[in-house]
């Protein structure tokens, strides 16, 4: 068989699943392919959420580790509502015992509060003589790891997410680079666009730096254990080499061996003494404890220990992979951070850390000289002085197959002087000027001399059918327009801003004629770029017929009224698969830099920049407004909220 979605994800663990279902809810369609479920690194797991318990050293690691057990409560909460099935969240904190040999590791760096051997038996009871005291991280908690994957299936399942167990990937086709498909004994499947979230096994795929490392792990269970009683160990216990984990149901899992032994299965005589040993020491009581199971799986690790997050390569693929010890907690962030940047184009700063790219030894790297700084650049201000702007990665703006820099187009009309334009075009860093045929070609006040005025080996013209009340006016003027263009030496200029307007006062595109334009200039091989009202079911529909953009007004022409019609053009943006050019109204730069944050892929502004008292000046303020826009958002504003959120964390602060 052969089937194809929007995006085919590789690996069906705890990984793949998050980031599925958070791409399904963002409108996807979306294929998972699984292995093995029973397999999944996910199931062997103890489930702690444990970042500051696991003493993670300051830096991009723990902001993303800090980012994802923030993110915790509410997506279990989706997770469990969406499938129906409890995952066993519980922030219940993690109690980290300290032995004597190195009772003077200070932990007080990684937000937790000491307890002497005193506070630590209040705490909880049973420790063994050898512990000193403890370390308490409230924040701290755990999952029921096999109860989450479990509900990630469940509700990938429930929102329609096309879940295939049993069908291992065994290659990765790519060509001119791109994938094009991968091929499974069940048949090829194809997409279009791939992540590779298939953790241990990431290596046998591509040629990532992921490898296994296997734990051994068992659990038993507190004897007399009655419904509503309290149990014994109420903690989890994170201990030197040692971490001893409660369920609510009387079951404590006790992990883990850490082996270099590839993919070599099976507990172990070794393994399993050496673990019961260190787990008796932490917490004697245990040897009285009756097994219920024991276990493997192999934690997918990286040289350096810290996942491999976004893009890759190829163009169409990304890399979710190699979370070694962390993939439980790590699985909310990854899953946003991964669909903020395949479905939504964000790449959020944090991913820079975690690019694959690090591993490339060449001097010439841009990332590799990033990643070895140990700070981190969400605590430390002197990092973000160093990051530059280009760690947001962005695209250019691609019309008809034309890539351009620059995402704000001006035009020539209005302006005092054709010195003036030509001084605002230079100060507005475009790269697309407007330019309406029928004012050319009539010499109309302001246009004398324009052909002559603009080097257009620089400049990309963008024709318009500016003064044109019907279709067949506007096709006929814009076939003037392309002959134009190849006068002024861009003979493969096929670009053409179609205007409509037989509306004289209010001067509003007529969506009628428009369209019927359209239809005829995209025939006869324009890149038709069509000025209408911000009407999303118009919009949709010249796309349809083969538009190269949509421009919807944010309000009428040369009115400087800004962004009126926001909420249709939002729709209008969500919905497009070509760029969306807002055109029209715009009076300031704060206005434009709105529409940029809306998610327009440019701006067209004449009326704004010519009728300034300082045209050049007000060119360039609103280049930098188009530019500031993009990159807030690209970065993605912070959540709008109906009530006060502090500044600073009241954790640690002084009470009287």
């Amino acid at each position: 068989m052969n089937s194809k979605s929007d995006i085919l994800i590789i690996g069906g663990g705890i990984i793949g699943l998050s980031i599925a279902i958070e791409l399904k809810l963002r409108g996807a369609s979306v294929t998972v392919l699984c292995r093995d479920f029973k397999e999944a690194a996910s199931h062997a797991a103890a489930g702690m959420i444990a970042p500051q318990a696991e003493q993670i050293p300051t830096g991009p690691m723990l902001d993303l580790c800090l980012l994802s057990r923030q993110l915790y409560a509410d997506w279990t909460s989706k997770i469990e509502e969406i499938s129906g099935l409890n995952t066993g969240y519980w922030p219940c904190g993690i109690l980290a015992p300290v032995y004597e040999e190195n009772y003077h590791k200070n932990s007080s760096l990684f937000g937790g509060f000491w307890l002497d051997k005193n506070a630590v038996s209040i705490h909880q009871a049973g420790l063994g003589e050898d512990v000193a005291g403890a370390w308490w991280y409230p924040e701290d908690g755990q999952v029921d790891n096999q109860a989450l994957a479990r509900a990630l299936w469940a509700a990938a399942r429930e929102l329609g997410v096309d879940v295939r167990d049993g069908v291992p990937v065994e290659a990765v086709g790519q060509r001119n680079g791109k994938v094009y498909g991968v091929s499974t004994p069940a048949g090829n499947f194809s997409a279009s666009h791939y992540v590779l979230a298939t953790g241990a096994w990431s290596n046998e795929l591509l040629p990532v730096p992921v490898y296994p490392k296997k734990g051994q792990m068992f659990s038993v269970r507190m004897p007399g254990l009655i419904t509503g009683e309290k149990p014994v160990l109420q903690r989890v216990l994170f201990g030197p080499d040692t971490y001893i984990v409660p369920r609510r149901d009387g079951r404590i899992v006790v992990g883990a061996t850490t082996e270099n032994v590839g993919f070599i299965a099976g507990n172990t005589p070794a393994g399993m003494s050496n673990l019961l040993e260190r787990a008796q020491r932490l917490y004697p009581v245990l040897k009285d404890f009756p097994i219920q199971d024991f276990w493997w799986g192999f934690r997918p690790a990286t040289p350096d220990e810290m996942p491999i997050l976004g893009r890759s390569l190829s163009e169409n693929l990304s890399l979710a992979t190699g979370h070694y010890r962390n993939g439980i907690l790590l699985a909310p962030a990854t899953a946003k951070l991964m669909a903020d940047l395949i479905f939504d184009g964000k790449a959020d700063l944090l991913l820079e850390h975690f690019s694959a790219h690090r591993f490339f030894k060449a001097s010439n790297s841009p990332i590799s000289e990033k990643i070895t700084s140990k700070k981190s650049m969400l605590t430390y201000s002197t990092a973000i002085e160093k990051q530059p702007l280009a760690t947001v990665s962005d695209k250019s703006l691609v019309i008809a197959g034309r890539q351009f820099k620059s995402r704000l187009m001006t035009g020539t009309g209005k302006y005092r002087s054709i010195e003036e334009m030509q001084q605002s075009v230079i100060e507005s860093g475009c790269e697309i000027v407007t330019v309406a045929v029928r004012r050319v070609q009539t010499k109309a006040a302001g246009h004398e001399g324009l052909a002559e005025a603009l080097d257009w080996s620089k400049i990309w013209m963008l024709p318009n059918t500016a003064g044109c009340q019907t279709a067949e006016e506007a096709i006929r003027v814009a076939r003037l327009g392309r002959e134009m263009a190849k006068l002024l030496g861009q003979e493969d200029n096929n670009f053409i801003k179609l205007e409509v307007i037989p509306d004289s006062k209010y001067l509003l595109p007529d969506p009628i004629g428009t369209l019927q334009a359209a239809e005829q200039l995209v025939k006869e091989g324009f890149a038709v770029l069509p000025y209408i009202n911000a009407d999303p079911m118009l919009a949709k529909r010249l796309e349809e017929i083969g538009c190269a953009t949509v421009m919807p007004l944010g309000s009428p022409i040369g009115s400087g009224q800004g962004i009126s019609t926001a909420a249709n053009i939002r729709i209008i943006i969500e919905n497009a698969k070509v760029p969306v050019v807002v055109d029209a109204g715009i009076g300031a730069p704060s206005e434009a830099a709105q529409a940029m944050e809306m998610g327009a892929d440019a701006l067209l502004i004449n009326s704004a920049i010519a009728l300034a008292e300082n045209a050049p000046a007000m060119a360039k303020a609103m280049g930098m407004a188009v530019e500031a826009g993009r990159l807030a958002y690209l970065a993605g504003r912070m959540p709008v909220k109906n009530y006060a959120s502090a500044s600073s964390p009241l954790t640690g602060t002084i009470t009287s």
